[in-house]
């Protein structure tokens, strides 16, 4: 959300964050002509260390949320909300961040932000249930974590083929189950924010089966 025009997404991360999930999707959004900023959420707040994620692959993050501005509702300043938040998975990430206050601010500020969309795969429904948004939203994650999440939310156990992504119009919120789901979840993203014509132009030359 910028003077600019621009349709810009912010994919937070973090030691132990599923790396499929975050690429993926940082991949996907990008080919969709969305301006994606990665933000490391460990607690040391270094923005030049790379992140271990869950199988040992590294990335490298272009900053730590704590350098970014931190939008609050009495702040005139669009600019400083992304179009989407997105949380990928991941168990030792996904805790990591439902510990974090700071993440808690970030993922609050954008729920409580009219046209803004949250997105999260896996274990990440479980950082949003630890900052204490979208109770009683429709959501689906990784079965793993069901039993943290169904007493919270309105749970969806019954997603397969392309009914894999949950979307809550009302909390504006899309939900997904794991790595291979994620391609379904991110190109949602991109119809979502770029048009359905934008969203079958990346996924044509995926070829997908």
């Amino acid at each position: 959300m910028t003077g600019a025009n621009k349709t810009r997404a912010l994919v937070l991360i973090a030691d132990g964050t599923e790396e499929m999930e975050a690429v993926i999707t940082i991949d996907v959004l990008v080919r969709g002509g969305i301006e994606v900023t990665i933000a490391n959420t460990n607690p040391s707040e270094s923005s030049a260390e790379s992140i271990k994620c869950s199988r040992g692959v590294r990335i490298v993050p272009d900053t730590h949320l704590s350098a970014l501005p931190l939008p609050t509702p009495a702040d005139p300043d669009s600019s400083f909300y992304y179009d989407v938040l997105m949380v990928p998975g991941g168990g030792p990430g996904a805790q990591t961040m439902a510990a974090s206050t700071l993440v808690h601010q970030w993922v609050q500020a954008h729920y409580a932000k009219p046209g803004v969309l949250l997105a999260a795969v896996c274990a990440g429904p479980t950082v949003l249930k630890a900052a204490g948004v979208a109770r009683g939203a429709q959501v689906t994650s990784h079965p793993s974590v069901r039993d943290q999440l169904k007493d919270y939310f309105e749970y969806r156990d019954d997603v397969k083929g392309s009914e894999i992504v949950v979307k809550d119009e009302k909390a504006q919120l899309m939900t997904s189950r794991g790595p291979g789901s994620t391609f379904e979840l991110a190109l949602k993203i991109v119809e979502e924010l770029k048009g359905k014509e934008v969203m079958e132009s990346v996924r044509a030359p995926m070829m997908f089966p």
